[in-house]
């Protein structure tokens, strides 16, 4: 496992396609612009933070950053083990000091395409979600945190109508998300369920809960194990592809079925039965680079994370294993464009995939074929 960087970008993002054509871009708090890439135009890196000390193109813009904000904010540190008090201080201070920034580099700085990353509302709805939603099992309507979301919400519905004051009328503004939110209702141990199977090995069972490391494993006697998160990623261990592969190339396939039905329902104490959805990638992705995971395995519709660790002495569990955590990552997001010529309002089904294509018209730059989204109709904004 590494952490995918900016030099992992195999593509050319917006931006590049801007520089490219000597048109600037100014972007803020992106994931993945760690080391910050070069570009026409200024860019502070995502919530990765410095690599090797930088975290600005070009570098000099680091000491304006400072100043402006008087101490720029990432992310917030271990937000997951931190007292709830604090993680709220911290996104207000964090949100509130980007979007300054933002509007500061808007004015001075120029600009074609201005994009604003927040990772605030992921840190909000992990640490609090089951104080606002009485859907969750852990509902607290009497914690004194029941208000959090929503205050948060209003909060950072008033720093982005100070940015759409400052850009005028002439511009066009999308508010897209990566994800949605929902209750985090458990999480399933699967490499618990893989070890019951007979597909995991190890040298020795833990006594308490412990992330998985590859020293621990028998590989001889190992046929997969997988990773924890938002859904879990099962990697087989292959003959000629892993260190000590056990699994025959031209047996995968019956590997991967023994996989997926141990994995495609898990039974809970309450004898309640979980039914996942267990896919291939190459069926998921048009293309599939690199040692892709052999399966992906979402389990109830994602309103269960994958817990990695082992030596939980069960198939499922109450709390995510990296900290507290009240929520999981949804499928549906939001997609909200204002641009001139779109026309009034109207409401319609939207991909992710749609962001790249549709900003690509709204630039006026040359379509994409090889981009899976399409564009939504609107006319090329006014270049500042």
């Amino acid at each position: 496992m590494a952490l995918a960087t900016s030099n992992w970008v195999r593509r050319p993002r917006v931006w590049d396609r801007l520089s490219q054509a000597g048109r600037p871009s100014l972007v803020i708090g992106l994931p993945q612009t760690s080391p910050p890439p070069p570009l026409q135009g200024n860019l502070v890196s995502g919530f990765e933070g410095p690599v090797e000390g930088r975290y600005t193109h070009p570098p000099s813009l680091a000491a304006e950053v400072e100043s402006i904000t008087g101490g720029y904010l990432f992310d917030v540190p271990d937000f997951r083990r931190i007292e709830l008090s604090q993680v709220v201080e911290i996104v207000y201070a964090m949100t509130e000091r980007r979007f300054r920034l933002m509007r500061r580099l808007m004015a001075s700085k120029p600009w074609d395409f201005a994009l604003l990353h927040e990772i605030g509302p992921d840190r909000i709805h992990h640490c609090f979600w089951r104080y606002h939603d009485p859907r969750h099992r852990s509902y607290q309507p009497s914690s004194g945190f029941g208000a959090v979301v929503r205050e948060y919400y209003r909060f950072l519905d008033s720093q982005v109508a100070e940015l759409i004051a400052e850009v005028g009328s002439t511009a066009a503004v999308l508010v897209a998300s990566d994800h949605g939110v929902q209750p985090m209702d458990g999480g399933v141990c699967v490499n618990e369920v893989l070890l019951d199977a007979g597909l995991l090995s190890l040298r020795a069972t833990p006594v308490q809960p412990t992330a998985l490391s590859p020293e621990m494993v028998r590989w001889e006697r190992t046929t997969a194990w997988a990773e924890g998160g938002y859904y879990a990623r099962v990697f087989l261990n292959v003959r000629g592809r892993e260190p000590r592969g056990t699994v025959v190339p031209d047996q995968m396939r019956t590997a991967r079925r023994r996989v997926a039905e141990a994995l495609a329902q898990v039974q809970l104490p309450d004898g309640r039965v979980l039914h996942n959805r267990v896919e291939q990638p190459a069926k998921l992705y048009r293309e599939v680079r690199g040692i892709a995971p052999d399966l992906l395995v979402f389990f109830q519709d994602q309103r269960w994370r994958s817990v990695g660790s082992v030596g939980t002495g069960s198939h499922v569990a109450a709390e995510n294993d990296t900290g507290a955590d009240g929520a999981n990552h949804a499928r549906e997001g939001m997609f909200l464009l204002a641009a001139p010529g779109a026309g009034p309002a109207t409401q319609q089904r939207a991909s992710i995939l749609d962001v790249a294509p549709t900003l690509l018209e709204l630039l006026g730059l040359p379509p994409d074929p090889r981009l899976s989204g399409r564009p939504l109709a609107v006319e090329p904004a006014v270049s500042r």
